[in-house]
């Protein structure tokens, strides 16, 4: 790689790092002041209306907000495992180390608390139908980073064939 490619590769590495701090910075923020967030997107609001109040179930505005701040805060714990895997990897691409098993765990980390957060967001819609777009981007991103780490694997399979026969 020629020296300019390998700067524009090294400046985009070290913004998407900048990046990751800056939302883990969002994202601490957002758990310390999370009740009063959540509260305030709560009160009057299209995020109030649940899935399963029509039949009768979760009927009870505060029952549905203590669901819908429960699932706020899982979700919000399963973003640092996220951030961590994120920022190890960037740091690992940065090092030269692209095809390695390590960054292949790091990527099911990532799709691991993507599914967890889509799973818990789809129980959520009981009390805000608003999770379901949660729960859809999350099982989205989930398979996405899924492909990508089945990709790296097969690649780091086929590398160590390469490896063995030369």
């Amino acid at each position: 790689m020629d020296h300019s490619k390998k700067s524009e590769a090294t400046l985009w590495l070290n913004l998407t790092i900048f990046a990751c701090g800056l939302f883990f910075i969002v994202v601490l923020l957002g758990d310390i002041f999370g009740y009063s967030i959540c509260n305030f997107y709560w009160q009057d609001s299209v995020f109030a209306e649940g899935s399963l109040t029509s039949l009768g179930i979760l009927t009870d505005s505060h029952v549905r907000f203590m669901v819908f701040l429960t699932v706020y805060y899982l979700s919000t714990a399963l973003t640092y495992p996220i951030l961590f895997s994120l920022v190890s990897l960037l740091l690992n691409l940065k090092k030269g180390i692209v095809f390695d098993k390590v960054n292949t765990r790091y990527m099911s980390v990532v799709s691991i608390c993507c599914f967890l957060i889509a799973i818990i967001c789809a129980i959520g819609t009981c009390a805000s139908r608003l999770l379901c777009f949660i729960c859809l981007l999350g099982m989205f991103v989930g398979l996405i980073v899924e492909c990508v780490r089945l990709v790296m694997f097969k690649a780091i399979e086929m590398r160590t064939e390469l490896d063995l026969t030369v």
